[in-house]
C-alpha cells in the first residue's frame, strides 16, 4: 500500500517523515511537478522522479536522501535529468539537427539552460562565462559548426585571444561601456568557459567528445603585490583626506577600507547586504551562493575587527537591503568603484595595484604577525591550507628576515 502526500519538499519534512510498516510513503513536491521522496518501510528515504519517455510513464531515483543529496540539490539534479530525457526523447530528424549547431547558437543554449541544470554555480562563475562566451569565443569561432571543432581549432582561438584580436569597447547599454581587453588572462578564463560548456554539450548528447579537454596554457607569472605597513598607513590618509574633501565617495572609502581590514573578496562586500551584517557576533555571513567555495564550505563567514565594526556601523542604513548601493538606485549594488581606487593608489604613490592585492596584504600581514595558516585560510574563505599556501606569497621582508637570521646564526660560529 502506498500513501501520497503533497507539500512543498524541505528537508525538515523528509527528517519528520516516518517510514510506515504495511507499505512506502509518496511526500510529492508541490513546487516541482513529477519530484517526489520514496520513503521505505525500512526507513531509507530516496529521491525521485516521474516522467513520461516514448509517452510511458517512467520512474528514475536521483539518489538517497542525507549526505550528499538534499532537497536543494537533489530538485538541481532532477531538473538536469528532466532536461536530458526530454532531448533524447525527441524525434530522430530533431536530435540530428542539435549536432549541426554552430558555436554561437550552443553558446546561447549553454547559457540559458546551463544556470536551471547547475544550481550549484554562482551568479558570477555565469557572468564570467557570457563575457568570455560571448566577448572572445563567438566573435572568433561562432558560426563554426560546434561538434566538428578541432583541437587546432581551439588553439588558433587561444592565439588570436592572448594577441588582442577580440580587444576593444563594447556598448552594453544606452550609456554602458564595456572596455574587452585582450591577453593571456582573457585567453585562460575564455577555456575554462568553452571547456565547461562542451562538457556540458556532451552531456547534452550534442556533442561526442570535447577538444578543449586537457588543453593547458603557459603558467602565467605570479603578481607579488603587497602593501608594505608605511604604504597602509598613507593609502588609509588618503581615504581620509579624499573622503573628507568629498573628492571620492565616502562610501567607496569605506569598502577599500574594510577590503584590507578583512580579506574579503571584492563581489562578497560589493554585493553586501544588511542582512548578512552580524554586529553583535562580529561577523558578516553569506550564503554558499555568494561566495566562492560556498559548495565545498557552506556559509562564508567574514570575522570583523572592532575597527571593521565601527566602520560599518558609521555606515547610515537608508531605504536599501545593499550595505553599498549604488549612488542612483537603491535596488542595486554600488559601482565606479575602480576610478576611486585608481585615484587613491595615485594619491599615496602606491603604483600600478589592483583591488585585490588588498587580500593578498591582509594576507601577507597575518603571515608576518604568525598567525597559523589554518585560521588564515578560514579568514579567507579557502576550502583548504593548500590553497592558502598557493596563494600567499611572502614578503621580501619576511624573506629578509629569515636570510638575516640564518646569516647570523652561522656568522657567529666562525668568530
Amino acid at each position: 500500500m502506498t500513501t501520497n502526500t503533497h507539500v512543498k519538499l524541505t528537508d525538515a519534512i523528509i527528517r519528520e517523515t516516518a517510514p510506515e510498516a504495511g507499505g512506502e510513503v509518496r511526500i510529492w513536491d508541490t513546487e516541482f511537478k513529477g519530484f517526489f521522496v520514496r520513503v521505505w518501510p525500512s526507513g531509507k528515504k530516496s529521491f525521485c522522479i516521474r516522467y513520461r519517455r516514448s509517452k510511458k510513464p517512467q520512474m528514475y531515483t536521483v539518489g538517497t536522501f542525507g549526505s550528499p543529496w538534499t532537497v536543494k540539490d537533489a530538485r538541481a539534479k532532477a531538473s538536469e535529468i528532466f532536461l536530458r530525457f526530454a532531448e533524447d526523447d525527441r524525434p530522430a530528424s530533431e536530435r540530428k539537427a542539435s549536432r549541426a549547431m554552430t558555436v554561437g547558437e550552443l553558446c546561447d543554449r549553454y547559457l540559458t539552460e546551463g544556470p536551471l541544470m547547475k544550481a550549484g554555480k554562482r551568479e558570477s562563475s555565469w557572468k564570467t562565462d557570457f563575457a568570455g562566451l560571448k566577448r572572445h569565443v563567438v566573435p572568433l569561432i561562432g558560426k563554426r559548426i560546434a561538434s566538428e571543432l578541432k583541437r587546432s581549432d581551439i588553439a588558433r582561438m587561444l592565439k588570436q585571444i592572448t594577441d588582442g584580436a577580440t580587444a576593444g569597447d563594447i556598448r552594453t547599454r544606452k550609456q554602458g561601456l564595456a572596455r574587452v581587453k585582450g591577453g593571456a588572462g582573457c585567453a585562460e578564463r575564455a577555456l575554462t568557459s568553452i571547456r565547461a560548456m562542451m562538457n556540458w554539450a556532451i552531456g547534452m548528447d550534442y556533442m561526442d567528445s570535447n577538444p578543449a579537454k586537457g588543453f593547458s596554457l603557459p603558467r602565467r607569472a605570479v603578481r607579488e603585490r603587497f602593501l608594505t605597513d608605511k604604504e597602509a598607513i598613507r593609502l588609509l590618509d588618503a581615504l581620509k583626506k579624499d573622503a573628507d574633501a568629498r573628492i571620492i565617495n565616502p562610501q567607496h572609502a569605506n569598502l577599500i577600507r574594510l577590503l584590507l581590514l578583512t580579506g574579503a573578496r571584492k563581489r562578497e562586500l560589493m554585493d553586501l547586504r544588511w542582512s548578512e551584517v552580524e554586529l553583535e557576533r562580529r561577523r558578516i555571513t553569506l550564503p554558499p551562493e555568494r561566495s566562492k567555495c560556498g559548495r565545498f564550505n557552506g556559509h562564508r563567514r567574514i570575522s570583523l575587527s572592532a575597527a571593521a565594526r565601527e566602520i560599518l556601523e558609521g555606515i547610515p542604513r537608508g531605504n536599501s537591503e545593499f550595505v553599498f548601493p549604488a549612488d542612483r538606485s537603491d535596488d542595486k549594488p554600488m559601482t565606479g568603484i575602480q576610478k576611486t581606487w585608481n585615484r587613491a593608489c595615485e594619491a599615496a604613490a602606491l603604483g600600478p595595484m589592483r583591488l585585490h592585492d588588498l587580500r593578498h596584504s591582509f594576507a601577507s600581514f597575518a603571515i608576518a604577525n604568525g598567525e597559523n595558516i589554518v585560521h588564515i585560510a578560514a579568514a579567507l574563505g579557502h576550502s583548504s591550507t593548500r590553497m592558502t599556501e598557493r596563494y600567499l606569497h611572502l614578503r621580501d621582508d619576511n624573506v629578509n628576515a629569515v636570510a638575516e637570521r640564518m646569516g647570523q646564526r652561522i656568522w657567529a660560529r666562525t668568530s
